[in-house]
């Protein structure tokens, strides 16, 4: 959890909260997404993980497990930061969000030095050529086809087994297998699902000889130094135009394809900044 770590670090070495005067206004938990709101206007998303509440069926259980339901919009700035260091994974989830709403004020900056470079398929700036071996860790389907086009073999981890049938994959490599296979891989595409789950370290430090770690989805929209610190190299997120109509949508069971692309854009940033204008 370093990762997130050092952004909270880098939050609170910039007074965000203080010069801002931040606090949160809205916090939903969606049954896609959960997102969180700041009293800036901002707002960041973050993956609601509802399959790893196996538990979830069971109410005194799943009461047990609610991070303070009601309560959320009482809290403080630093305690729902340090939500996403939770095992918890709703506290993780809301934790994330929020490091994403924040990061988004960040970006905002006028020295920041980290700018979008390109609107939209995070594929469209990354590098496959035709003998790479790529692995994917969460299967997206509307990169799946594109790649088997255009590299040499393609390795999907994926958990959830309707999502694995939905892709079409008969046989998707097993969790287990990922010390052996990533190692090998070119290229490497991450869904931001592992800043939730806590997964995303240990995956990096088996990519050592990846050329592109890509990370990718509304929950990777994290202010990306600490990210291109640990070896990503690209990061494909979004950017919220209009926080209440995505608060509203999650909340009503939307996913990513009822908000792109009229209620957030697809941003894209690359690990080497881009200079700041003159202008």
């Amino acid at each position: 959890m370093k990762i997130l770590q050092n952004l909270i670090h880098i939050i609170e070495n910039n007074r965000l909260i203080e010069r801002f005067r931040l606090r949160p206004v809205d916090i939903r938990l969606g049954v896609f997404y959960t997102c969180v709101k700041l009293s800036s206007g901002h707002a960041g998303l973050a993956y609601t993980p509802i399959h790893d509440l196996p538990e979830a069926i069971c109410c005194p259980k799943a009461h047990a497990r609610m991070p303070q339901a009601g309560e959320l919009l009482k809290l403080y700035m630093k305690t729902l930061m340090d939500y996403a260091l939770e095992e918890n994974p709703l506290r993780a989830a809301i934790g994330v969000a929020t490091l994403n709403a924040l990061s988004a004020i960040l970006l905002d900056e006028k020295d920041c030095p980290y700018k979008v470079a390109g609107l939209g398929d995070v594929l469209d700036m990354v590098e496959i050529r035709k003998e790479d071996t790529v692995g994917m860790i969460g299967a997206f389907p509307p990169f799946i086809k594109r790649l088997k086009e255009t590299c040499g073999k393609l390795h999907v981890f994926e958990k959830n087994p309707w999502l694995a049938k939905e892709v079409g994959m008969e046989e998707l490599q097993p969790e287990n297998l990922a010390r052996d296979i990533l190692p090998h891989c070119d290229v490497l595409i991450i869904t931001g699902v592992t800043l939730v789950n806590h997964t995303l370290e240990p995956i990096l430090k088996w990519s050592g000889r990846a050329r592109e770690i890509v990370l990718v989805g509304p929950t990777a929209s994290l202010y990306p130094e600490p990210l291109f610190q640990k070896g990503v190299t690209t990061v494909g997120g979004i950017r919220i135009n209009n926080a209440d109509r995505v608060m509203e949508i999650i909340s009503q069971g939307g996913s990513g394809y009822d908000l792109f692309e009229r209620y957030a854009d697809r941003i894209v940033l690359k690990r080497i900044p881009s200079p700041i204008s003159a202008a």
